[in-house]
């Protein structure tokens, strides 16, 4: 099967014409309206056709060009929604998580600190988790006054620490 990206959670219609309600698990909710198709959970391949989608209180909804009815779009509620990784659109400015994942964490002086294990994302901002080579894991928010430099090519970031921030 091709890469893909896990896009968001369908968690329940909207409306009574086929809207589903997504939660989305990307920064950028306007993502969704550039999307041609979605595929979703369990329906194996199949690329389902995106006819609208909008934001609305931190949720996308999104109509699929093949539902016109809420019992066509019940079944596919809790299930996880994904684009084709070649599908996706990159502008080249930007990264995908799963691009960091792994990245080598250095300080100003390239001296390194560790590797990236995971990013969490929350409401304020995403916090790396970073694991030292003693085996320690620390917290990093991604901000610009710590976070410098992201070279997805050379696998690594360069970060800016103040005292304190790690043991």
């Amino acid at each position: 099967m091709k890469a893909t990206f896990n896009m968001g959670k369908i968690v329940n219609s909207h409306g009574i014409k086929g809207e589903v309600k997504i939660y989305p698990y990307t920064d950028d909710l306007y993502k969704f309206e550039e999307f041609k198709y979605l595929l979703i959970e369990g329906e194996g391949e199949q690329k389902f056709e995106v006819a609208s989608s909008r934001v609305h209180k931190n949720m996308v909804l999104l109509k699929f060009k093949a539902f016109n009815d809420i019992n066509e779009i019940m079944r596919f509620k809790e299930k996880n929604v994904y684009i084709y990784r070649e599908d996706a659109d990159d502008d080249g400015d930007g990264h995908y998580i799963v691009d960091l994942i792994g990245c080598s964490i250095v300080d100003d002086n390239h001296e390194n600190i560790g590797i990236l294990e995971d990013v969490l994302q929350n409401t304020a901002q995403d916090v790396y988790v970073i694991k030292q080579s003693n085996g320690n894991i620390f917290y990093l928010p991604v901000v610009d006054e710590f976070v410098k430099q992201i070279d997805i090519n050379k696998r690594e970031i360069v970060v800016h620490l103040i005292e304190g921030l790690i043991e």
